[in-house]
């Protein structure tokens, strides 16, 4: 295993607790391969059977899915480090819900189901983190759930008041295009802009670039 694969195991949650050494170790046991994808390729269809335990290694992958009107649906974005569709890889019905895609050069880190069985048996810490990382796909889900049945007014507040949080300013960086932030929230951009330049009329914010101030009252 190099250096720059380790380096990325040793960010991911999966791993938390488990020292270099230790994961070097336990690598040796099972069976592994990086798989590599070029901006496009498909990573994973919708209704496909999961079959691996993956780690984004470099690059990016976007899950998506098709929405009751009919518009794509953005869930969610997966970085070096983030696993691919935990939940589904013991489920009864193990069918990948989303469309996975590259949106730029990736590779991604694969385990088979039977060696993942091996690695949770042969490190508890490993089986706690695997745990820990489903429970927080379940309560994100829940949370997605729930901003589909707001107004777009609602979700852009929400998704500003978790950045505020997250970022500890209320001056917000958005790195998301206009257009991928309209699809996270399942709109349409125009919609999204509409919103925007009337939230910012209201003075609630103000648009500054990629940047957006949230302005308290």
């Amino acid at each position: 295993m190099n250096i720059e694969t380790l380096d990325v195991l040793m960010d991911c949650p999966l791993f938390s607790g488990i020292s270099r050494e230790e994961i070097v170790d336990v690598m040796h046991k099972v069976r592994y391969r990086i798989v590599n994808y070029h901006r496009g390729d498909l990573v994973a269809m919708a209704g496909a059977p999961c079959l691996y335990a993956e780690i984004v290694l470099s690059g990016e992958v976007v899950a998506s899915m098709m929405g009751p009107s009919g518009r794509i649906i953005q869930i969610t974005k997966r970085y070096p480090g983030n696993m691919l569709a935990p939940a589904f890889l013991f489920a009864k019905d193990n069918r990948y819900p989303v469309t996975v895609e590259a949106t730029k050069e990736t590779k991604v880190f694969r385990l088979l189901y039977d060696d993942m069985i091996q690695l949770m048996a042969s490190e508890p810490q490993l089986a706690m983190n695997y745990t820990r990382i489903v429970s927080n796909i379940v309560g994100f889900l829940t949370k997605k759930v729930g901003m589909l049945s707001m107004n777009v007014r609602e979700k852009i507040t929400l998704f500003l008041k978790e950045e505020c949080q997250r970022q500890q300013t209320n001056r917000v960086f958005v790195k998301m295009s206009r257009q991928e932030l309209a699809n996270y929230f399942g709109i349409q951009k125009y919609s999204l802009q509409r919103c925007l330049k009337s939230m910012q009329d209201d003075g609630v914010i103000k648009i500054d670039g990629k940047y957006i101030i949230v302005i308290y009252k």
